[in-house]
């Protein structure tokens, strides 16, 4: 008999931005959030990961200075409901850094206009 997947109690409540904030980068890992809600996001192909390094380096290269681009962490896309993303590629300013989170169409996270694009 094949074992029953159980899933935690808190993949099944809607979370807020304070309670995300507060988890570990191992909590984080893996999943994104979409109107409050865990969603858990299947790794990506070595075929994906290449394809979206070598956008985010072409588009790092050709944005100047001021710009970078970069793969693999959040972006708050909205407080409340939460909804936090994990765009293959986020272009932002330079300066934003270290600014976290990443907020969508604020600190200068992903592509004007405001969208998140998956490859």
């Amino acid at each position: 008999m094949p074992a029953e997947m159980v899933t935690p109690e808190w993949m099944h409540t809607q979370i807020s931005a304070t309670q995300y904030d507060s988890w570990s980068e191992e909590q984080c890992a893996g999943i994104e959030i979409a109107d409050g809600m865990v969603v858990v996001s299947p790794s990506a192909s070595k075929r994906h990961n290449r394809l979206a390094r070598i956008l985010a380096n072409a588009l790092d290269t050709t944005a100047g200075p001021d710009w970078n681009a970069d793969t693999d962490f959040d972006v708050r896309v909205q407080d409340v409901p939460l909804t936090n993303r994990r765009p293959d590629v986020t272009v932002y300013r330079a300066d934003t850094i270290d600014l976290t989170p990443t907020l969508l169409g604020t600190r200068g996270a992903a592509i004007t206009p405001p969208r998140l694009v998956h490859i």
